[in-house]
């Protein structure tokens, strides 16, 4: 039997080579998913995740073979195999590159 009040563990995200932060892990639902939501008591209740919810990776959740994510400013925790199945797209980090600036001819 899993031990809900185990302390929870941060995965510490490391640099890249370049000196970069690691971009966080994202991934968006292809269908419902059933997930834990704990509250402050420590209770925890089971919620759904609508389709084409993104979770946000934060850590290992307190639960054995879960992930904690954030959806939508709050924290659920999921099954790896959930989050890593076929059922779920990671989402591709996007580049944060400055657009160069082009000359624009002003007319008056």
């Amino acid at each position: 039997m899993t031990n809900p009040i185990a302390p929870l563990i941060a995965i510490p995200i490391e640099p890249a080579e370049n000196g970069e932060a690691e971009a966080p892990r994202v991934y968006r639902l292809r269908k419902s998913f059933a997930v834990v939501q704990f509250e402050p008591s420590g209770k925890g209740r089971i919620v759904f995740l609508p389709e084409g919810a993104e979770l946000w990776v934060v850590g290992a959740s307190r639960m054995s073979q879960c992930s904690e994510v954030r959806c939508k400013g709050e924290l659920y925790n999921i099954f790896e195999a959930n989050l890593l199945g076929p059922w779920s797209t990671r989402v591709k980090k996007r580049s944060n590159r400055p657009v160069p600036a082009r000359s624009v001819a002003a007319c008056a």
